[in-house]
């Protein structure tokens, strides 16, 4: 059996096969480094917000807001986790109506009439109260009107200055309701959770009595055909203002902001009506988009709602929607 020679690698050869294993190396290391990074820097899969008013920071503080000089601060109550889908966003119905809340200022919320209010402690008033209104409650209307005007005692609990109702005899005068006696007639006892007067305003009988009214009866209306509104209404507080018996403050206009936000429809329109004497009986007159309103108050109206379609909704008033709906 012949004896097989034994295969010969040139010096030349072995550093060729050296440096093609070196080259190897690198470029798998290189790969290796290059996935590593890839997988630690991989973007997750996008999920859909959840807005709730649950956690207390993050209702206002879930999207910037375009108009970046207002304060997000927390609401002051726990409510019941409602989410409706709207597009990829769910929101949360309850708490709709509430604007940004300053939190160095006093919220108070009534639950025997299903309403939120931030009091002035300045002006005895308070600077907006913030409700939704529904067909079924409107429809609930069986008890009388209470007339019972006195003072809050959330209020006074505290040991805020308040109004009397004293302050406002002989003032010229009404002690104007914002959120309406009205809309809150399901019972007795939330019928006279409206006449606190942390709930009153004082106002020009022209106005309480006239185009105000108005307002407010059209505003049931619109509840009854579309089932909820949410609503934001109050005094414009700011500046030096007049005041009556009491320290209160005489507001030199009224406001009223309405969201209707359904699965079918989604509209908002503003009002900001002069406490004057010589008025429009036209609501129509005062009407303004809720960017408007914002602009004029300096407050941030229905921060809950999804980016897109606030933006959308506060832009415009579209007031043939609204005067089609009389």
């Amino acid at each position: 059996m012949k004896k097989r020679n034994s295969i010969k690698i040139s010096k030349r050869s072995y550093r060729w096969i050296v440096l093609l294993l070196a080259v190897l190396v690198v470029v798998l290391a290189v790969t290796l480094r290059r996935t590593a990074t890839m997988d630690r820097g991989a973007v997750p899969c996008q999920r859909t917000e959840v807005r709730s008013d649950n956690n207390s920071d993050s209702k206002n503080l879930a999207k910037p807001k375009r108009k970046n000089s207002k304060t997000p601060v927390s609401p002051t109550r726990e409510k019941k986790n409602v989410s409706v889908k709207t597009g990829a966003t769910f929101v949360d119905r309850e708490g709709l109506e509430l604007p940004v809340i300053d939190n160095r200022k006093f919220v108070i919320r009534n639950e025997v009439g299903r309403y939120t209010l931030l009091y002035d402690t300045m002006y005895r008033q308070a600077e907006w109260v913030a409700y939704r209104l529904t067909r079924t409650e409107l429809n609930a209307g069986i008890a009388n009107r209470s007339n019972s005007f006195r003072r809050d005692p959330h209020v006074l609990s505290y040991g805020w200055p308040t109004a009397s109702d004293s302050d406002y005899k002989g003032s010229g005068f009404d002690r104007g309701h914002l959120l309406p006696s009205a809309d809150r007639c399901g019972s007795s006892q939330e019928n006279r959770a409206t006449f606190l007067l942390s709930n009153i305003s004082p106002q020009r009988p022209e106005l309480n009595r006239g185009v105000w009214r108005l307002l407010e009866e059209q505003v049931r209306r619109w509840a009854c055909q579309y089932d909820t509104l949410y609503i934001v209404t109050g005094g414009d507080l700011s500046g030096r203002l007049q005041r009556i018996e009491g320290g209160i403050g005489v507001p030199e206009r009224f406001f009223k902001a309405i969201l209707l936000y359904s699965d079918s429809e989604c509209q908002a329109i503003a009002f900001l009506i002069p406490n004057e004497k010589q008025l429009s009986k036209d609501f129509f007159s005062y009407a303004m988009s809720i960017d408007s309103l914002e602009t004029r108050l300096k407050m941030d109206f229905f921060p809950a709602l999804p980016d897109d379609v606030e933006e959308r909704i506060e832009a415009h008033a579209d007031r043939l929607f609204w005067c089609n709906k009389r």
